[in-house]
């Protein structure tokens, strides 16, 4: 288990420059955990003994308001980690998790992982950074979804979403949703009516093609012309 460990934490960003001593170390505490497809991981409220590395599949982190409406929050993908900043808060998971497919994680058990942290002050810098993510994506999320129209959110997810594969703007550029457009939908603060009004309008517009999970990008130029400067 530790070898399969070492390798996962390995890809995940928050560990990657560590030497493989400390990978070892690390790799030391994990457990490996199995979740099947929309199977809850931790629930808002849920009490916060560890976090997570995804290993396989995809996670959605929401919120759910008093009538029940969800706000996708993040959509987690393999090699990246979540709830690593309420370790060190000693409460609570301030959100839900829940698996999107089949999926493979290693949990990090809080004490354990802490204690390490107290003689390998490398992991502690390594954590830091991680937390300025994490703030840095909820800052966006709020300016987002406050700011910004629906129309607005979509175009600017796009663009981001090409930036992150490598994919440069151009015309022809084509998209497939790493979720369904229901997820999407509520990670942009919307509803999928909404969110599928909106594809229809760029798309009747000749902006872009869609086809299922795929989007098309057929005129770059005035398709993101129309974020706000």
């Amino acid at each position: 288990m530790t070898l399969q460990a070492v390798d996962v934490l390995r890809n995940a960003p928050l560990f990657a420059t560590l030497p493989d001593e400390d990978l070892r170390r690390v790799a030391a505490l994990a457990v490996s955990r199995r979740f099947g497809k929309r199977e809850t991981v931790f629930r808002e409220g849920d009490r916060a003994d560890g976090f997570f590395v995804v290993a396989s599949g995809k996670v959605k982190i929401f919120k759910l308001s008093e009538e029940g409406k969800e706000q996708v929050l993040h959509v987690i993908e393999p090699g990246q980690t979540f709830a690593e900043a309420v370790i060190f808060e000693g409460g609570n998971y301030p959100a839900h998790a829940e698996t999107l497919a089949d999926a493979e994680m290693l949990y990090l058990p809080k004490r354990p992982f802490l204690e390490l942290i107290e003689r390998r002050p490398k992991l502690a810098v390594r954590m830091l950074a991680s937390l300025s993510r994490w703030l840095k994506r909820m800052t966006d999320l709020v300016e987002n979804l406050s700011l910004r129209d629906v129309e607005a959110r979509l175009i600017l997810y796009l663009s981001e979403e090409l930036k992150s594969r490598g994919i440069a703007p151009r015309d022809g550029a084509l998209l497939e949703l790493p979720v369904s457009k229901n997820v999407l939908a509520s990670r942009l603060g919307t509803v999928p009516e909404t969110f599928s009004r909106t594809l229809k309008k760029l798309q009747d517009e000749g902006l872009i093609d869609v086809r299922g999970k795929r989007i098309r990008i057929v005129s770059a130029g005035r398709l993101f012309a129309l974020l706000p400067r």
